[in-house]
């Protein structure tokens, strides 16, 4: 530190030649004050350097001590869990040994067992196996001694009905050649007769004949026209005008939408009434709508109401519809 401080007064000298004793000294003084201050601070850095150099080594020191403990703590526990480990596994292997060495006894049993219970139906079958042959070869031979035994009364009993049949017909024949000798005779008498009865027969059955022709043909004509008003079918879709119906009255729907099967529409537009035209089975629905609570409207056959529909309270514009079947004749 003197040497430095040599070095630098030298050097100030030099640089100050001109200057004044006093002056100088002055100045050398100032510098070496604040030489002084700053050897001071820095004493004072080196100091707090140390102080936390020292605090920071004992945290390592300690840091390094908790480290340690916890390695040795972390190693005896898994030195700890290692050996319950290995001795849950060496007790897991003996019990998995000895369940297995029991499975295969019981195995070994039950194989046995269904070798055993094998070999006694294999038996019980032969058994049952060899009855059954003796008793086909028994019954085999009671039916070929039954069968030829019947064979025998077979042949017997037709030998003894020939005989008799033959005596029977015979007979037979002998009488039949008498009857046809009579029967000549008669056939030359009546054909005298049967010449004349036969045209007036001929006669009677062309009059029956034309009158059952003419019956057939009006039957078959209204078959015909039945068969035709059934298989003609009728449908009928309209709209309304979306105008105030008051009540008590007819609603009209002269918007006609579908029509298939009748003619005159106009009457319908005109009075709001359908006629059925055509016997059968019809199906009526009706769509309306009102805002006024208590609202009813009905479906009249002529007088007399099929349906009738309900509105109840509304508090704005509702539809309701109403549907049913009927079957009619005619109108």
């Amino acid at each position: 530190m003197i040497g430095i401080l040599t070095r630098s007064l030298n050097s100030e000298s030099e640089s100050l030649l001109s200057c004044s004793k006093f002056h100088f000294e002055e100045k050398v003084l100032e510098k070496v004050v604040r030489l002084e201050h700053k050897m001071e601070v820095y004493a004072e850095k080196v100091k707090l350097w140390e102080e936390s150099f020292s605090s920071s080594l004992d945290k390592v020191t300690e840091a390094k001590k908790q480290t340690e403990t916890f390695v040795e703590s972390m190693r005896d526990a898994h030195l700890k869990d290692q050996t319950r480990f290995n001795d849950s596994f060496v007790e897991v292997k003996k019990q998995t040994e000895t369940f297995v060495d029991s499975m295969r006894d019981a195995h070994l049993k039950d194989q046995t067992r269904f070798n055993d219970s094998f070999d006694d139906v294999k038996k019980q079958t032969e058994t049952f196996v060899y009855s059954m042959l003796d008793a086909h070869l028994k019954d085999q031979t009671r039916f070929n001694d039954s069968f030829l035994g019947a064979v025998d009364r077979f042949k017997l009993q037709s030998e003894n009905e020939t005989k008799f049949y033959e005596r029977q017909m015979n007979s037979l024949l002998d009488s039949f050649s008498s009857k046809v000798q009579k029967l000549s005779e008669a056939e030359r008498k009546r054909d005298s007769t049967m010449k004349l009865t036969l045209r007036q027969e001929q006669n009677r059955f062309n009059k029956s004949f034309d009158k059952i022709s003419e019956n057939f043909q009006v039957r078959f004509n209204k078959s015909l026209q039945e068969i035709a008003l059934k298989q003609q079918k009728v449908a009928l879709t309209a709209c309304a005008t979306g105008s105030t119906v008051p009540g008590g009255t007819v609603v009209h729907f002269p918007n006609i939408q579908t029509n298939i099967g009748i003619t005159n529409l106009s009457a319908y537009k005109s009075t709001g009434k359908f006629v059925c035209t055509v016997a059968g089975l019809y199906h009526v629905s009706a769509v309306m709508m009102s805002n006024t609570d208590g609202e009813l409207y009905g479906i009249y056959k002529n007088s007399d109401r099929m349906i009738r529909t309900y509105y109840g309270k509304v508090d704005s514009y509702v539809t309701r519809t109403s549907v049913f079947c009927h079957d009619v004749g005619c109108r």
